[in-house]
Formats: structure tokens, C-alpha cells, sequence
């Protein structure tokens, strides 16, 4: 029996754009050759062209075209997160099928043992589907938003509360749907707890106009005084928990429920033994499962996941991933320089202001200080 698929540019149907059980899968990609059929119809499925220049071309029975308009070469996998694998295709959709099956997903571990590949293909195998589970152009939150920060990577003695040590602070904001529902969430590693700090992250995930919940943190304040100088206007309903009776996650349930799903998703599924340097792209992971998590069809979520893996975009090599630490340093010692430059010119403005109001009750004016330039002479008048 021949099975086939119609994949277009509609609405995903099931057993149509992707199967709906385990059984059927496995019907659908028997062979590699079933699996690069699958893919091509999946990533062409709005229009055979380039993937470099958008041009239209000749589809051919061959494994690679030609593009007359850049006049070069192209292959299936050409500016995808697949560009140069050598795993076979039918391979990374296992991977895809079992990694969106369960909501506490898959380790590398597990994708070794069922896969037959070695470890260090595994995982990056893996790193290259959370790639694929980044979406920064998403939606951002809006309404009632929950927000707080929480800490990853184990106890550390000597370091409680928000002192950082060897642990990641990680942002989290949740949508209020009503007191015992949520929406979608955003999660992303932060360099620090300063206010800089958070008010890119909900620059970057929450609408202008939400509604902030949350508690009375130092920081909240003056992040919300960055946004409106940025032109950027949110309301804030903090609570001060000193002065209630209710604990924390009483008030604000939805961002303590997510903190804790994450932190037990990545001791159990990771054994804990995620690297800060890597947070980012667990996080992404997470985001996108349980955005997800009302779904009743696993297979719509392995057709996104799919789709997003074939889209256009950089190749995620081995050597990147090992490069992300450093690149991580430079840019939390850019921010740390920001933070500094920021705090040493707030002091600087106190003191002015604290000058000029003495001056004031003196009864004397406060005359600006120029400093002299480098090679002036002190002497002259």
C-alpha cells in the first residue's frame, strides 16, 4: 500500500500534513527516501523557490537544484538548521515525533538510546530542535501579566535569596487568564536582578499598556521609570508581602507554578545538569511546550515543530554552541558596564540635587563645576 500526504499551505490537518499516531508515523517514514519527500513538500510547501535569493525555480527529481537568478546550487536542507547534517532525515523526524510526545520531553540521553547515535549527537541534535523552538518574533503578552524572578542551578550554601553565587536568575512572566488559569508564558535568562536588566525583558515580552502583578522588589521601580523613558508605559498593582498575611505564591500562584514545573523539569528530564550558557535555549524549550499544553493533538505540535526546523535560517553549528559562554561573557560584562555607568551617573544627579537644595537654604548660588582641560595652566585665572 502507497501512502501519501498532501501538505499545502492550509490549515493543518491531521493524517493530512502530519500523522496522527505513532502507528501511522511510522508508516509514513519507512525509508529515508519517504522522509526527504516529507520534508521537501514541507519546507516547498508555499511555493518551490530559492531559499537564498526567493526566486522561483524548476522543481526536478534530483537531489539539488539550480537557481539561475544567483546561479548557484541548492539542496533540501540549504540555510536550515539541518544545512550539512550527516544524520540520516528520517532520524531527526524520530527525534521530532519523541521530543513533543510527552510534556516532560526527552534527554539526550534518551534520544541516544532510541536513536542508536552517540551522545554528543544526540545532544546536538537536540540543541538544533530548541533552536528551532525559539521564536522571537511571537506575540507578546498583554492583559493582566504575573511577573518575578526566580534563581536555577541547585542550593548553594551562603547563598540565599536573590544573592546569585553559581546560579542563573531567570525571568518569568505568566498572562492571567482568571485566579486558577493562565496563558501563554515567557521565560529568559537574565545577567543579573538590576532593573536594566528587566526592563529589556519586558521590552522584548510583554505589550505596552499590561497590567504588571507583582510583588515590591527594588528593582520593579525603578525598571518601570527605564520603560517610560523609553517611551514605554505599563501599569504596576505590586503588593508589599511584609504587610500581608498570604505567602507569596498565594498572591501571585501562576509565575511560582511555572518556576516550579521548570525547576523540576530540569532535574528530572536533565538530571539538573543544564549549563548556564546553554539556559537559554532549555528555556526556549519549555516555553514552547507548555505554551502548548492544551493541545490534545501531539502531532500539530510536531507539524510547528517541523515547519519551524525548515524555515530559512543561520545553520547551528557545533562550533557555535561552543562559543556561546564566551559570547555570553562579553555580553553580561557589556551589560554589567551599563549597569555601572547607570548607577555612578544616578549618584552623581543626587548629588547635585542635594547641593543645590542646601545651597538654596543658605541663601547662595551654586556655581557649575567645568573641569580644566588636560595642559591648563592652574594658575590662570
Amino acid at each position: 500500500m502507497v501512502l501519501t500526504w498532501e501538505v499545502d499551505d492550509g490549515v493543518p490537518v491531521a493524517g493530512r500534513h502530519y500523522p496522527r499516531d505513532l502507528a501511522e508515523f511510522n508508516r509514513w517514514f519507512r525509508s529515508e527516501a519517504s522522509a526527504a519527500k516529507y520534508l521537501t513538500d514541507v519546507r516547498f510547501r508555499h511555493g518551490f523557490a530559492c531559499p537564498r535569493c526567493g526566486v522561483e525555480v524548476a522543481r526536478s527529481n534530483e537531489s539539488r537544484w539550480w537557481c539561475r537568478d544567483c546561479r548557484r546550487w541548492f539542496t533540501l536542507t540549504t540555510g536550515t538548521l539541518l544545512e550539512r547534517t550527516k544524520v540520516p532525515l528520517a532520524t531527526w523526524l524520530v527525534v521530532a515525533w519523541h521530543l513533543v510526545q510527552t510534556k516532560i520531553g526527552v534527554s539526550a540521553l534518551s534520544v541516544q538510546r532510541i536513536t542508536g547515535v552517540n551522545y554528543d549527537t544526540a545532544w546536538l541534535l537536540l540543541q538544533k530542535m530548541r533552536a528551532a523552538m525559539n521564536q522571537d518574533e511571537r506575540k507578546k503578552l498583554s492583559g493582566d501579566v504575573e511577573f518575578d524572578e526566580t534563581y536555577v542551578g541547585g542550593v548553594e550554601l551562603g547563598a540565599g535569596g536573590r544573592s546569585r553565587g553559581k546560579r542563573s536568575p531567570v525571568a518569568v512572566a505568566c498572562e492571567v487568564v482568571s485566579p486558577k488559569a493562565m496563558g501563554r508564558i515567557r521565560l529568559a535568562r537574565l545577567p543579573d536582578a538590576s532593573a536594566l536588566a528587566i526592563a529589556d525583558f519586558l521590552e522584548r515580552n510583554v505589550e505596552p499598556g499590561s497590567v504588571l502583578l507583582c510583588d515590591d522588589w527594588a528593582s520593579y521601580r525603578p525598571a518601570l521609570s527605564e520603560l517610560r523613558a523609553r517611551g514605554l508605559h505599563y501599569t504596576a498593582k505590586t503588593t508589599t508581602l511584609s504587610k500581608t498575611e498570604s505567602r507569596a505564591h498565594l498572591i501571585h500562584p501562576h509565575v511560582h507554578r511555572v518556576a516550579s514545573l521548570l525547576k523540576r523539569w530540569l532535574l528530572g528530564t536533565h538530571q539538573g545538569a543544564v549549563r548556564g550558557q546553554h539556559l537559554d535555549a532549555y528555556l526556549d524549550e519549555f516555553v514552547f511546550r507548555f505554551n502548548r499544553r492544551n493541545s490534545r493533538n501531539r502531532g500539530l505540535i510536531f507539524w510547528r515543530l517541523v515547519c519551524s526546523l525548515m524555515e530559512t535560517r543561520a545553520p547551528v553549528t557545533n562550533q557555535q554552541l561552543r562559543q556561546q559562554r564566551s559570547e555570553q561573557v562579553v555580553v553580561d560584562e557589556a551589560h554589567a558596564i551599563r549597569v555601572t555607568t547607570r548607577r555612578n551617573t544616578n549618584k552623581a544627579e543626587r548629588r547635585r540635587t542635594i547641593r543645590r537644595v542646601e545651597a538654596e537654604e543658605q541663601g547662595r548660588s551654586v556655581r557649575p563645576y567645568h573641569r580644566k582641560a588636560r595642559g591648563e595652566d592652574e594658575t590662570s585665572p
